[in-house]
């Protein structure tokens, strides 16, 4: 053996005595084994799988507001609210203590923010009438038209579900006010937007540049959404909540 090798074998920081009784020959005493890493990680992950994720999206949290609106858009487009949140938990006892769920697109956050941001006031006023009639469309229509403020503002709401683009409700209201059919300016609110609005979806298109559709789609003909006879189609259109 060479010096310096002798001196290593000897070196009071390279002992053999020093070796932990249940340690390999090729794990020092003080190190961390690779079984003891394993062993770690393996309960690590095992602990992780089986606990409660903070902020978990499959966790069932209620959101009065939120669900509201869903209520209020489902009555103002006369879509299915299923459609509407495609992950929604309903509590048939109360509804608006329901789960809006969280979806992959989850497009409704957005249209909520959008809303709020344009005229908090007022779209608290249209989601108190929604909380006021949780189950009626009709209700929630007619108060909702009692008042310009709220109806202009539902306006801007159906077209944003629609088409994904932003109409304010003053262009809206000037619109109505001079009874001709002018041009009314818009803005698109998002890519996501752009690609879920409501009418490709009854339309069976998709927008140019996107879609999700099976590759061939277009050698089928469309079915229609509000055929009750037609079982594969869970249909689109409803005048009743959820």
């Amino acid at each position: 053996m060479s010096d310096m090798g002798a001196s290593m074998a000897t070196s009071p920081l390279h002992r053999p005595d020093d070796i932990a009784a249940n340690a390999t020959t090729d794990e020092p005493a003080g190190a961390v084994s690779r079984r003891t890493l394993l062993a770690g990680t393996v309960a690590t992950t095992a602990a992780a799988a089986v606990a409660p994720i903070a902020g978990s999206a499959y966790a069932a949290t209620a959101d009065p507001d939120m669900t509201a609106f869903l209520l209020l858009s489902a009555a103002l487009t006369g879509v299915r609210l299923a459609n509407l949140a495609p992950e929604f938990g309903l509590n048939d006892k109360d509804i608006l203590s329901s789960d809006p769920g969280v979806d992959p697109f989850n497009i409704k956050n957005e249209y909520f923010t959008q809303v709020k941001a344009s005229d908090a006031a007022t779209f608290g006023k249209l989601l108190q009438i929604a909380k006021d009639h949780p189950r009626s469309a009709g209700d929630i229509i007619a108060v909702v038209n009692a008042n310009d403020d709220t109806k202009f503002l539902a306006r801007s709401i159906v077209l944003l579900w629609y088409l994904g683009s932003w109409y304010k409700p003053e262009d809206i209201r000037k619109n109505a006010a001079a009874g001709a059919r002018a041009f009314i300016p818009s803005q698109v609110l998002s890519a996501k937007a752009y690609t879920q609005g409501l009418i490709w979806q009854i339309a069976q298109a998709h927008p140019m540049g996107y879609s999700n559709l099976q590759f061939g789609y277009w050698s089928r003909d469309p079915k229609d959404p509000n055929d009750p006879g037609d079982r594969s189609n869970l249909g689109l259109i409803t005048a009743t909540i959820p």
